[in-house]
């Protein structure tokens, strides 16, 4: 980038022989503790031994030799530094081309791009989709966005589990229980009260009634029995009740803008599996134990890895390493991540050896992208008990709050509002606080949901960062005269008489705007999210101090252009981090 090269640049220059002892110059340059101490600086340690000078005698030669170019304004040594201090008008007008001609972005993308999958949601079928799924939802989505950002070929996929015993229990109550109505909306919320229902009362009757259990544990078996086999009756209430599931994750996907482009279905990789494990065994990779086949990981030190039971079922692990297999082979994907709870992480571990031992060389760029619970302020979420909080009641209630404290609030910008605008952004807030409460927390933090701490709109929040989005809208509204567009850089150095482009608060937000390049590097190297939520807060809070401290559409002329330019940028590098955590926008609150 501008400032950076030339800083670069002046220290080869002045280095001369010397550069190779200072090592790497890019990887040595340090951001000062203090914006008035400068923009970069440069330790002198390394070349103590060289030039056999006190770091400090070092830094205060090279300051005097380096003079100041390009978008260097000053130049001065501090201790065992050479402090580097911007143009900010210069670096301004660089940022504003770069955004329009693409350099910016061309800075972010990474320089070996890869065809990568990521897995993520594998919702299950017949079961309640909660508050608790949201976050591996948002988490896997925010991921897709910022590796494609980065200029990977990314596939994002989805696993249904729509088969097995839990399905089982959800078909058994429903067959056994005609009289029950079903409810024309809410679907997935009521086949999950049914599996809850069906497990609670063989949970019961293995207490109060053994006899009566195992009969009925008998019964859900051979609905289990139909499903595979194809009984007409069971095997059409199955795929009328899969779809429904199918339907009602689809409109919740679209209410949040998350897109698949492929998805995985358990039902589909239940024989592959087994056959996989029938291959494996006869090479001698798997081994029988027990009755059971395993594939021995001790020497990896995880074990005995499970991968079909005793009776010839198989488990989890079975259909696993099927779809790993199609990611492979059929997806030719260089990089596969899960997007899984961190309770799988040992299971995980297994599968990614197992993998190797079958001979698959990229088994070591998969990647567990793990993360902790979702909690409410009682505790821990389980469908099985029926203690988990359906989506659709979450967002309801947190549609209430925020259309609560709008209407409140009472801004002249909504004067005129009819229904549609209303509602419109109203459901653009939800989204908001929604993704943002749970992609502000690290992956390996739980996430407490709390409705008035994630709904405030002066707290760390989805409508907080909306609000700032606003604000700079509502600025270029309010704009009389000619509105600067980022093609018009910034001209005669933003300086007008007595007062220059650079006051330290928008030094501070210019400086963070230049950081987004690097930011979106960690956000792929981490998987963390949170890295990009913590830019966009502290950005908006650098805007907040800036629009507060200095005069921006009263301001004389260059300093006017130049403010709204910060202005322009400012909006443009929001967006840029909006679109990776898949926020939506708005131009008025």
């Amino acid at each position: 980038m501008g400032f950076r090269a030339d800083v670069l640049r002046a220290l080869e220059g002045a280095l001369g022989a010397d550069v190779a002892a200072a090592g790497d110059l890019d990887a040595a340059l340090t951001t000062p503790p203090k914006i008035e101490m400068g923009d970069l600086a440069f330790p002198c340690f390394a070349l103590a031994k060289v030039k056999k000078k006190a770091p400090p005698a070092i830094a205060a030669e090279l300051a005097a030799t380096i003079a100041p170019t390009g978008a260097i304004a000053k130049v001065q040594a501090l201790g065992p530094f050479v402090n580097f201090h911007a143009d900010p008008a210069k670096q301004l007008d660089d940022l504003c081309q770069r955004l329009v001609d693409g350099r910016f972005d061309a800075e972010a993308r990474t320089d070996a791009p890869a065809r990568v999958m990521i897995e993520f949601s594998q919702p299950n079928t017949h079961k309640l989709f909660h508050v608790g799924h949201l976050r591996n939802v948002v988490l896997g989505d925010a991921l897709v966005r910022a590796f494609r950002a980065r200029g990977h070929d990314v596939v994002a996929a989805n696993y249904y589990g729509d088969f097995g015993i839990d399905v089982a229990k959800c078909l058994w109550w429903i067959r056994t229980r005609p009289e029950e109505t079903v409810p024309v909306e809410h679907r997935i919320a009521w086949l999950g009260s049914c599996y809850v229902r069906a497990t609670q009362l063989v949970a019961e009757l293995e207490e109060s009634d053994p006899e009566t259990a195992t009969t009925t544990k008998a019964s859900i078996r051979e609905v289990l029995r139909g499903m595979e086999e194809g009984d007409p009756e069971i095997r059409a209430l199955y795929e009328e009740t899969r779809q429904w599931c199918l339907d009602g994750f689809q409109a919740i996907y679209d209410q949040l803008d998350v897109r698949f482009d492929h998805d995985f279905f358990e039902s589909q990789v239940e024989h592959e599996g087994q056959a996989i494990v029938d291959e494996q065994l006869a090479k001698g990779v798997f081994v029988e134990s027990q009755g059971a086949i395993i594939c021995d990981l001790t020497e990896e030190g995880l074990g005995a890895c499970l991968v079909r039971k005793g009776d010839g079922a198989s488990l989890y692990m079975t259909w696993d390493l099927a779809l790993a297999r199609r990611k492979f082979d059929d997806f030719d994907v260089e990089r596969s991540m899960y997007v899984v709870g961190s309770e799988q992480r040992h299971h995980f571990q297994q599968l990614f050896a197992t993998l190797a031992r079958m001979g698959y060389e990229r088994a070591k760029d998969c990647r567990h992208v793990a993360y902790e619970l979702v909690m409410l302020p009682s505790g821990k979420m389980s469908s099985r008990k029926g203690t988990a909080i359906p989506l659709h009641v979450l967002w309801d209630t947190v549609r209430d709050a925020i259309r609560t404290r709008m209407e409140s609030e009472g801004r002249d910008e909504r004067a005129g509002w009819d229904a549609t605008r209303w509602n419109e952004t109203v459901e653009r807030v939800v989204v908001a606080c929604l993704k943002y409460g749970m992609l502000h927390v690290t992956n390996n933090r739980r996430v407490v949901f709390d409705v008035e701490a994630w709904t405030n709109p002066e707290g760390d929040t989805g409508a907080y960062l909306l609000y700032a989005l606003a604000r700079i809208a509502g600025i270029q509204r309010k704009a009389e005269g000619p509105v600067p567009t980022l093609a018009d850089g910034v001209q005669d150095g933003g300086a007008s008489e007595g007062e220059a482009f650079g006051h330290e608060t928008e030094r501070a937000l210019l400086g963070h705007l230049l950081t987004w390049p690097d930011v979106l590097a960690r956000m792929e190297s981490t998987c963390e999210p949170a890295v990009v939520a913590t830019f966009l807060f502290d950005a908006t809070k650098l805007f907040s101090r800036f629009y507060a401290a200095c005069p921006i559409l009263k301001a004389p002329e260059p300093l006017r252009t130049a403010r709204l330019q910060l202005v322009n940028a400012t909006e443009a590098v929001l967006r840029r981090g909006f679109e990776v955590l898949g926020l939506p926008v708005v131009d008025a609150m």
